[in-house]
């Protein structure tokens, strides 16, 4: 029971942490001045945004010894949050989206750390409550 508890503490930790870095992204994106790199930001961001508010009631309300009910939505939700991580790093330079040089490595930092972070929150989560990542 305890270890679920703390899974699921730390799934919703984990989520709140991305939903955070979704808000910064919209808002680095507004401060960017470009009208495109706005809007890669607004998507990115709404992504892990829209995600994290679907997902975290979902695992709050799952009860606290059931491992696997915790454990698959977690995953599910860092899977996208995740991804969108990747879209930060492939595109946070890129020439058509006009980005300052600053706020792109910001964004691409930003990108990094939910990269590396998403895939340890993931590998944990997967290796207490095994629950294979591809669900």
């Amino acid at each position: 029971m305890a270890n679920t508890l703390n899974i699921k503490k730390f799934a919703l930790s984990s989520l709140y942490l991305m939903l955070v870095f979704g808000i910064l992204t919209i808002l680095l994106g507004y401060i960017s001045g470009s009208y495109r790199g706005f809007y890669l930001s607004l998507t990115l961001g709404l992504i892990i945004l829209i995600t994290s508010v679907v997902y975290i009631p979902l695992i709050h309300r799952r009860r606290d010894d059931d491992i696997k009910g915790v454990a698959i939505p977690a995953l599910q939700a860092l899977w996208v949050t995740t991804s969108m991580a990747l879209g930060y790093m492939v595109t946070a330079y890129a020439p058509y989206f006009n980005i300052p040089i600053t706020i792109s490595t910001i964004l691409f930092v930003l990108g990094f750390i939910m990269l590396i972070y998403g895939t340890y929150t993931m590998l944990k989560i997967s290796k207490v409550s095994r629950v294979p990542l591809a669900v």
